[in-house]
């Protein structure tokens, strides 16, 4: 029976996410043998041959909304500032306008009752306007990246040993729910290859792809098992660049085959029920040349493609240095039609918004593809539903 009956015949959404995660793992091993690695002349050594993109999706009733303003509302991610989400952004959550909600260490540090009463008065304005529940987000990586006390007790670089890091992810899962999160923008999948901010922060699980491929798909599992949807990130991976593309552009010079060898996270549980994946804000000299990941079709069309990543794709924050640079004045739409699902703004409010309100001008003047608002849009609420949360009308 495949995993998407499962849960519409009412299997709790954890136990489904833990058969996912598992035949994802188990079906990786075929595809591995057959693989070519990216090796080759010229170029970026990718294959040049037509593959269907990983975010094109068949929609049904029960993955699909009806009108455009609030298709395009489920593409978007806020923010807000404080412990108490304000008017404004209720409003636009009841009116459809924002799918998603990031919390900053701004709005948990009044502790998991105070967190949970500000999700809670989310899902019941999304819930008011006839909308699907929320995604709500936060970093909980563990170490000096986490915005609640409370598990993962350690850094990524010491859960290596991926019992550890099932537990982890396991207790970690169970925090976030107790606050009404039902996802981790972690475990980092990126693989240590140069002293830079990665490292230096301790956010990666090692040097080496097995090590980090276990240990993050261990505590991908662990948040899984607990009904917490999991990020890995930040593909094709920020192992090598030394600083981070919050605060400015980064290229990363590594090659095309040590790119493909680092990905082996992503491979391995990229397929899960409930798996996301942010795409890296960074340029790759031998993959996208000088533009930003996240805005190159072929990331879309052929990298994840290739290597049957099917998880949802979103961004890191459109606040960040890398994409405030671009000369493209209009990043979000960029990304959408390349192929991106959902667009991240972490900072203010009022980014998100206006966000939403170009993009809503951008689909009905046809500059923004409708087909992929609503290609996006299904996928969504496909994870919402996996989470079991429920599904609004249109």
């Amino acid at each position: 029976m495949s995993l998407l009956r499962l849960l519409w015949r009412g299997v709790h959404p954890a136990r489904a996410a833990v058969a996912g995660l598992t035949l994802g793992i188990a079906l990786v091993g075929a595809y591995s043998a057959a693989a070519i690695p990216p090796h080759g002349s010229g170029g970026s050594g990718l294959s040049t041959t037509s593959t269907q993109p990983a975010t094109t999706t068949a929609t049904n009733p029960s993955t699909s909304i009806a009108t455009l303003p609030k298709q395009v509302g489920q593409l978007l991610i806020g923010t807000y500032r404080g412990l108490t989400p304000p008017a404004s952004l209720l409003a636009a959550i009841r009116q459809g306008r924002i799918g998603a909600v990031i919390l900053m260490g701004s709005n948990t540090a009044g502790g998991v009752r105070t967190t949970r009463a500000a999700t809670a008065r989310m899902q019941a304005a999304a819930s008011r306007g006839g909308n699907a529940g929320l995604l709500i987000m936060t970093d909980q990586e563990g170490g000096a990246v986490k915005r609640l006390s409370g598990p993962p007790t350690s850094a990524a670089i010491d859960m290596a040993d991926p019992g550890a890091a099932y537990t982890q992810g396991a207790a970690t899962g169970g925090l976030l729910r107790s606050a009404g999160i039902n996802v981790d923008l972690a475990p980092v999948a990126d693989v240590i290859r140069a002293h830079g901010f990665i490292e230096q922060e301790g956010r990666s699980f090692g040097s080496s792809p097995a090590v980090v491929s276990s240990a993050a798909c261990r505590f991908a599992a662990g948040l899984a098992a607990s009904g917490v949807a999991y990020t890995l990130k930040h593909f094709p991976g920020l192992g090598d660049a030394v600083a981070s593309t919050d605060t400015k552009p980064v290229s990363v010079n590594e090659s095309a085959a040590d790119i493909y060898a680092d990905g082996a996270a992503y491979r391995r549980c990229g397929r899960g029920a409930l798996a996301l994946v942010m795409i890296s804000s960074a340029s790759y000299t031998h993959l996208t040349g000088s533009v930003p990941a996240v805005l190159d079709p072929n990331i879309y069309a052929k990298v994840l493609p290739r290597d049957r990543i099917s998880a949802l794709p979103i961004s890191d924050s459109f606040e960040g240095g890398a994409i405030r640079a671009v000369s493209n004045g209009a990043p979000a739409k960029t990304a959408i039609n390349a192929g991106l699902d959902m667009v991240m703004y972490s900072a203010n409010e009022s980014d998100a918004l206006g966000a939403y309100t170009a993009l809503l001008a951008d689909a009905r003047a046809g500059t923004l593809s409708r087909a992929r608002v609503q290609a996006a849009s299904a996928r969504v609420l496909a994870l919402k539903r996996r989470l079991g949360l429920s599904l609004g009308g249109g």
